[in-house]
């Protein structure tokens, strides 16, 4: 990655920060969220609030561009390699805004939608699952009513 930022005119300052905290769904896990935004501010995030304005924060996994996104990182947005590259040598003072924005939250609606889907599907599963206890329970008791039980 190193030779293809160097390509490009970057000057790149590989952070050691370690990992963002969220690693994953840990950081969403009950009981995890302090951990999570304790690991994020051991360098991170103090590092990202120290940027200088024209400065691209990369990160090419979903868990620290989400980490980077939620927690206060001085308004910075982090950029995948590929968006970086694809607005190379535009001079603004957030190149993470000149690309294509992300896409807006689904609408109320279609949350509600997918809610109610899912909760269907939680519930048939369930119906399922009591009826084949009960047929296995059942077919218990045929097979001790066989053997006189």
């Amino acid at each position: 990655m190193s030779k293809l930022l160097a390509a490009v005119g970057a000057q790149a300052e590989h952070l050691e920060t370690g990992c963002c905290g969220l690693a994953g769904n840990f950081g969403f896990q009950v009981g995890h969220g302090e951990v999570s935004e304790a690991c994020a501010e051991r360098a991170l995030l103090p590092r990202l609030r120290e940027a200088a304005p024209g400065a691209v924060v990369l990160a090419d996994g979903f868990s620290c561009c989400t980490q980077i996104h939620e927690l206060d990182s001085g308004g910075r947005e982090a950029m995948h390699l590929a968006e970086l590259l694809a607005a190379a040598g535009l001079d603004h003072d957030h190149p993470e805004r000149t690309t294509a924005p992300p896409p807006a939250p689904p609408p109320r609606t279609a949350r509600a939608a997918a809610l109610a889907g899912t909760a269907a599907a939680l519930a048939g599963a369930a119906a399922i699952a009591g009826g084949v206890a009960a047929a296995a329970r059942w077919a218990l008791i045929r097979a001790g009513a066989a053997r006189g039980k």
